[in-house]
């Protein structure tokens, strides 16, 4: 509401002048389908499509395989994206983990301690020492192509990875909307749960 206020603050009415509607992005020709989705799916980086696209396996729910399409673009509703959307201020950036940081995909997946935490503990599980890139869609990569593995173990480390993702945005909502939160030794029992249920399933 306090938003609002301040964004009409400055707005005179006036009796001669018709209301009407104006389409930002495109003043000339007015408001497409087209526009929207062009607008709402190009965040002006360039993506190689052919690893993001490739994030549907029969092992992971379909609900998760597009989160995961939509992570690996940058298009969830992280708060530095709603930002963009102007649908959040910039006050409003903080990580919900209460590091201090801005809340970017890169930094709530990997960087934030409570992510890079979950990480290790998953490593130590599985009885392997990685050096994490920076970027997610690297590190992405790398855990699901671990140099030296079968096909099969590819595969199976995917699923971690997607579960990992999965567990990691779940919380974060989970603080957000029910102001709940749990260690990253419950979050990583949760992954564990999850992949062998999803493969099971399968």
């Amino acid at each position: 509401m306090r938003e609002c206020s301040e964004v009409l603050h400055n707005i005179v009415l006036q009796i001669d002048v018709t209301d009407s509607w104006r389409w930002f992005l495109d003043p000339l020709h007015g408001y497409s389908v087209r526009d929207s989705y062009h607008f709402l799916t190009n965040s002006g980086e360039q993506v190689d499509r052919s690893f993001v696209d490739d994030v549907w396996h029969q092992n992971i729910p379909e609900k998760v395989s597009l989160f995961v399409w939509r992570l690996l673009r940058n298009r969830l509703p992280t708060k530095d994206n709603l930002m963009r959307r102007n649908i959040i201020h910039a006050n409003d950036l903080a990580c919900v983990n209460g590091c201090g940081v801005a809340e970017t995909t890169t930094h709530l997946f990997i960087d934030c301690e409570s992510a890079s935490s979950l990480w290790t503990l998953v490593w130590n599980w599985l009885g392997i020492t990685v050096v994490a890139p920076c970027q997610l869609r690297d590190h992405c990569i790398q855990v699901s192509f671990m140099a030296g593995m079968s096909h099969g173990t590819h595969s199976f480390f995917k699923v971690i990875w997607f579960a990992c993702v999965w567990v990691i945005w779940k919380e974060r909502n989970n603080r957000i909307f029910k102001n709940m939160m749990v260690t990253p030794l419950v979050l990583v029992e949760k992954v564990k749960l999850l992949s062998f249920l999803w493969l099971k399933a399968n």
